[in-house]
């Protein structure tokens, strides 16, 4: 059911002039036309991301060093022309190996979003990964670094974005390596509910103000 009810906590949103950080990018809710203009990015690990949850990662990528984890990032923001070309490698990488364009498509769609349907686009979005690693890691959630986020990305106000068994509502494969920004309240809370964000948003967004 939608709605407060009394045993329901209240949140306040993080939200800049222009950013909601609780924005919804998905395969069918895109980053809103012109949108890359208006964010402030700053640096990280070499990648960069909207300054708040750039100011969080760096806080959390310093304590998890401070316990002995270092942890890479792989990617953060991403440009629509960048996922542009992403998602026409990964259709042509498939295609190569036998498959029909409609397979190729539908198999790249479990794992990238088109351009502008993806959360790098909004700058929110970092994908984690061992030092050494070049590429995303499926085993992830096996490593040090995919077990300390585990426990503590909350904290900084980052969720595990496609958790598994949630694929039905996030359209998404699970992902142990990306995380996404959406403030430590409603982070702290979609940690100890179990819920994904989509689930997060369709019970408790009127509890945000």
């Amino acid at each position: 059911m939608k709605g407060r009810t009394a045993r329901q906590p209240h949140f306040k949103t993080h939200m800049g002039d222009i950013m909601d950080y609780l924005m919804l990018v998905d395969k069918l809710s895109a980053v809103p036309d012109g949108f890359e203009k208006t964010i402030t990015l700053e640096e990280v690990g070499g990648k960069l991301l909207e300054s708040q949850a750039c100011r969080q990662c760096r806080l959390l990528l310093k304590d998890a060093e401070r316990d002995g984890i270092k942890i890479k990032v792989l990617s953060a923001y991403r440009s629509c022309d960048y996922q542009q070309l992403l998602w026409e490698k990964s259709i042509s990488q498939r295609m190569g190996r036998g498959m029909s364009y409609s397979d190729a498509v539908n198999d790249t769609s479990r794992t990238l979003a088109k351009s502008g349907h993806s959360e790098h686009n909004c700058g929110l979005a970092v994908d984690f990964a061992t030092p050494s690693a070049v590429d995303t890691e499926d085993d992830f959630y096996t490593t040090p670094q995919g077990r300390w986020l585990c426990r503590n990305a909350h904290k900084y106000g980052f969720i595990l974005r496609y958790p598994r068994m949630k694929e039905h509502y996030t359209g998404y494969d699970y992902e142990p390596w990306h995380y996404r920004y959406v403030g430590s309240e409603a982070a702290e809370f979609i940690k100890k509910s179990g819920l994904c964000l989509e689930e997060f948003l369709h019970f408790y967004s009127e509890n945000f103000i």
